[in-house]
């Protein structure tokens, strides 16, 4: 009976989690959508996601909820709010294949950290992994010398360094504090913009399409990641959302004919590989063993 029902939690958590990934793929087309400059994105991105994401806070937990508690909850919406503010401006300059194959590596930039600030110990295969994985974005980053996208490159590397810590400072955050870190991250990132952007220039389609990402979408997939990780180890969570690095590229290239170049596909497919198999030997590992490198795609 014990074993059916901990096989039943586990088949929802992987369907809720493919659903969330699927669900959070089509956020660089709609990103894609929107005409607008970079700060008014992430101004109406920030605001309607940190809204949606407070106020459903409301009516299940209380008004106690919406308080952080402790310096590792404000530092994970900073680094959520800068996570943000990266992903949106590494859109609009580079490939949407380059941001999301270069944000990939955000777990590894998280295993730097937890290393250099928390002098937390790792794993030989770890060390391998992310030597591997810097020769994957080296690939990338040499031809965005020759396409002229080392601006937005650079911007996608910042989102994986930023969701790293991000992921460091999660980990020693209250578990019923997730919802609000997102809010006000969100909320943070609009502020930072607020002093540039210009939210009323907006034409009617485009705010249909950001309405559509920060008050659907983002929330949506956001909690059918938190519920469907519950049931899930660590590395399953990782390999699961590698469909958003496929599937995110294919939407656009279905929608705008945006087709990523040569070394993309090369280092991309370092990259993924090079994740999907540090996933593979890490499920292969006792339990208790596994490290937590983040859990789900937060933005």
């Amino acid at each position: 009976m014990i074993s059916s029902i901990s096989s039943s939690l586990a088949w929802r958590g992987l369907l809720l989690t493919i659903a969330g990934a699927t669900l959070i793929s089509f956020e660089t087309l709609l990103l894609r959508l929107v005409q607008a400059d970079l700060w008014t994105v992430i101004w109406w991105r920030g605001v309607l996601l940190g809204t949606t994401m407070l106020i459903g806070l409301v009516p299940r937990r209380s008004f106690r909820a919406l308080l952080l508690r402790g310096s590792s909850e404000r530092l994970a919406v900073i680094g959520f709010a800068a996570a943000i503010s990266c992903f949106v401006a590494a859109i609009q300059n580079t490939t949407v294949a380059n941001t999301l194959v270069i944000g990939s590596a955000a777990p590894f930039m998280a295993t730097i950290l937890s290393w250099t600030l928390l002098r937390e110990r790792q794993r030989a295969l770890t060390w391998i992994t992310v030597l591997v994985l810097v020769a994957g974005l080296a690939i990338i980053f040499h031809d965005s010398l020759r396409l002229n996208h080392l601006l937005g490159d650079a911007f996608a590397l910042g989102y994986a360094a930023c969701l790293g810590a991000y992921f460091v400072a999660l980990r020693r955050a209250r578990a019923d504090a997730f919802a609000a870190i997102i809010g006000y991250g969100g909320l943070l990132s609009a502020l930072i913009a607020s002093p540039f952007a210009a939210p009323l220039t907006l034409s009617s389609d485009s705010f249909l399409f950001i309405l559509l990402l920060g008050v659907l979408v983002v929330p949506l997939a956001t909690l059918l990641l938190a519920k469907g990780t519950q049931h899930l180890a660590a590395p399953d969570v990782t390999l699961i959302m590698m469909l958003e690095t496929i599937l995110g590229p294919l939407w656009v290239w279905m929608a705008l004919g945006e087709l990523p170049d040569g070394a993309t596909f090369a280092g991309g497919a370092l990259i993924i590989a090079t994740v999907v198999a540090h996933a593979y030997a890490a499920a292969r590992r006792p339990a208790a063993t596994n490290p937590q490198l983040g859990t789900s795609a937060t933005r």
